[in-house]
């Protein structure tokens, strides 16, 4: 039984190899397509963070490819088996189509687990990774953040709107300054309006891009909107900030970060605007303290920035990802299941239809996972009903194919 059973296991092992391998180069090749426009052209990335990139999205490419490359092998191994007649000699042996399962089923075991970690460490890791890297591009050159008619984001408190740029030369410059600019005591002063303007040095040391700006209008703030008069020339330095918050998407967090970034949710929480304010009042009256106030602002901005972000429809998303990520891991189990019944209704003269529906159940299989992810919109306890569907069903439509498959050779 021993030598049975390493004889189908080293099959699927390599066929597996085989079938991840393509499937992850067929997705990188896809990621590529998608970000090296970006990276090399409007960021101007060096071909070294380019590399970077491809090294990142190699380990989230894997949450994909191995669940299916695994069906692949399951498919083509059995259905092998079965077109050869080798099955029929193990079944008249006396061996159940259960029995004969067992490599598959211990081999989906195992990438289950391969999977879960993947999903839990190093999927999350590499998906903010690759967001970094595309930020860190930008950060290094930013000359290259200045594109016409595209609206600048990435800068620190300010926004600008280009309408046009030729070389080094802006037309139609529009700066606006974020919420957090007017909050400094500037809030008098509006946006700023230059006809032209040149792209001076950036300053790596201080992170700061010099704009040489022209025929400037400034608005400012003082009852209705009004314009102060024309300024011909004037210099201006935008800080360029060298790293960006993270994005609250809890597929750019591993559980442990899950965990944590909920704790803190609810230790947040637990101190509402009025205790801020007693504290602040405390802290202002009490000269021996004076880094209290700065502590208490701090705190309130924490709590702003996590209420802004952490919406209830975000946080239940953060909260259903665990389970998200388990039901997933578990595609290679019940790609086992499927996968060798399907395969031995393949036959010498249509070697191809246990592979085509297989191949097809599995499309399914992720397209309701896709569909599964919406229910985390919903609060209470739905989701987690809803996220282990497909597996439930799956798993009955892998038991009736054992049943259909019992007289099958």
């Amino acid at each position: 039984m021993r030598t049975l059973d390493l004889y189908i296991f080293r099959q699927l092992v390599a066929v597996t190899f085989l079938g991840v391998l393509s499937l992850t180069l067929l997705l990188l090749l896809g990621q590529l397509f998608k970000e090296l426009h970006a990276l090399l052209v409007e960021s101007g990335a060096p071909p070294g963070i380019v590399i970077d990139f491809v090294l990142q999205v190699i380990p989230f490419s894997l949450t994909f490819s191995v669940p299916w490359g695994f069906l692949t092998a399951v498919l083509l191994v059995y259905g092998r088996l079965a077109a050869d007649n080798e099955l029929t000699s193990m079944r008249m042996a006396g061996l159940s189509l259960w029995r004969l399962s067992a490599p598959a089923i211990v081999m989906a075991i195992l990438l289950s687990g391969l999977c879960y970690y993947i999903n839990i460490e190093i999927a999350p890791r590499g998906k903010n990774a690759m967001s970094e890297i595309a930020v860190k591009a930008a950060m290094d050159n930013p000359r290259n953040l200045l594109h016409s008619g595209q609206a600048v984001t990435k800068l620190d408190r300010v926004r600008l709107y280009i309408e046009r740029r030729e070389g080094d030369r802006l037309f139609g410059l529009h700066i606006y300054p974020t919420e957090d600019e007017g909050s400094r005591g500037n809030a008098s002063l509006g946006a700023m309006h230059a006809r032209t303007a040149d792209i001076g040095e950036f300053d790596r040391n201080s992170r700061q891009l010099l704009l040489n700006l022209h025929d400037t209008t400034i608005e400012h703030r003082s009852g209705e909107w009004t314009d102060l008069p024309i300024v011909r020339e004037m210099p201006m330095r935008i800080h360029i900030p060298l790293h960006n918050h993270r994005k609250m998407k809890p597929n750019r967090f591993t559980n442990a970060e899950i965990e944590e970034t909920l704790a803190h949710l609810d230790r947040i929480r637990s101190l509402t605007p009025e205790t801020c304010s007693s504290v602040q009042a405390a802290a202002i009256s009490t000269p021996s303290f004076p880094c209290a106030r700065m502590l208490v602002q701090e705190t309130v901005h924490e709590i702003n920035r996590l209420t802004a972000t952490l919406t209830p429809v975000n946080e239940l998303a953060f909260r259903t990802e665990g389970a998200q990520r388990v039901s997933f891991a578990c595609a290679c189990l019940v790609f086992s299941l499927i996968g060798v019944p399907l395969a031995i209704t393949a036959r010498r003269r249509d070697s191809t239809t246990g592979f085509a529906l297989g191949i097809l159940v599995a499309a399914l299989y992720f397209i309701a996972l896709v569909f599964c992810e919406l229910s985390r919109k919903i609060p209470g306890a739905t989701p987690y009903i809803v996220l282990w569907l497909p597996n439930i069903l799956c798993i009955a439509f892998a038991i009736w194919q054992h049943r259909k498959a019992l007289y099958r050779g």
